[in-house]
């Protein structure tokens, strides 16, 4: 098993004292102690006196200017001890104590490249339970291969909330402005994603918690819930998640283009254009 202080939660805030409260308490509830890191970048509300009933109990980075999700994202990370990381969004929070316990198990084996559970919906606004999220494909706890479950990643969106990687996957992950090529982007959307696309390029396997463990907050300043109900959002998220896409299937098959360049089609356009040459010289 894995050494807990190997374990880092890293929470990005923005002006949302009160759901990050409730996020910080339910990392402190956790069965085994793990560093916590809260990033603040640009917030103007009263979070800087709240995390001081802490205590010293989490490690509190502040910065006055916001440059957006994404630099506050890799701000927290790039400090974290941890090698391995989870990136809790201020409005959720993590519901069972045992969840960064039940990580660390199948986090061992170095060829897992993730470990992810379920998730809760909660309606901020009914105050109750709406929805489990990432259950519709596996009915047991244990570690699988990456390759036989790749179309359902694909298919859908987990949330940093609901897993835990490398710091190194991650930082890889988080890249601010545009991707290579990219012509859409949008408010951060993206590097979400491509964390467990990377890990499925890097790595044979995954872990898998079959309870929830974790909690999405649904609420009416959520940017995912607001694209909902406003279609050039909506348009706009998912053409930044097609860029990470397309970006994927390039490094996945890139290579084998790559070895197709250096080994054939290189030599042969080598070979015309040198009979190109030859007969140049030998016409004059």
């Amino acid at each position: 098993m894995l050494n807990k202080k190997l374990i880092s939660t890293v929470i990005p805030t923005f002006n949302r004292e009160k759901y990050l409260e409730i996020a910080i308490k339910s990392c402190l509830n956790q069965s085994v102690e793990h560093e916590i890191i809260v990033c603040n970048h640009g917030g103007s509300d009263d979070t800087d006196n709240m995390v001081k009933k802490f205590n010293g109990k989490i490690r509190y980075i502040k910065k006055d200017l916001d440059f957006g999700p994404i630099h506050c994202w890799l701000d927290g990370v790039l400090e974290a001890k941890g090698e391995f990381i989870n990136i809790l969004f201020d409005d959720d929070w993590l519901e069972s104590n045992n969840y960064i316990e039940h990580c660390i198990k199948y986090l061992a084996d170095p060829e897992v490249g993730f470990v992810f559970c379920p998730a809760k919906l909660y309606d901020e606004k009914q105050k109750n339970f709406t929805d489990i999220l990432h259950n519709n494909f596996l009915h047991k706890d244990g570690i699988y291969k990456i390759n036989k479950y790749e179309l359902n990643f694909l298919g859908g969106l987990i949330s940093p909330t609901a897993f835990v990687m490398r710091k190194k996957d991650i930082i890889d992950s988080l890249y601010s402005g545009k991707l290579p090529f990219a012509k859409y982007t949008y408010k951060g959307v993206g590097p979400d994603r491509l964390m467990i696309l990377i890990c499925m390029l890097r790595y044979s396997k995954f872990g898998f918690l079959k309870e929830p463990q974790v909690v999405y907050r649904s609420h009416s300043n959520s940017i995912t819930i607001n694209s909902k109900t406003d279609k050039d959002k909506n348009e706009n998220i998912k053409n930044a998640y097609a860029e990470v896409d397309k970006y994927y299937y390039t490094m996945k098959y890139g290579k084998y283009f790559s070895y197709l360049q250096n080994k054939y089609i290189f030599k042969f356009r080598r070979l015309l254009n040198i009979n190109y040459i030859v007969s140049k010289l030998t016409n004059n």
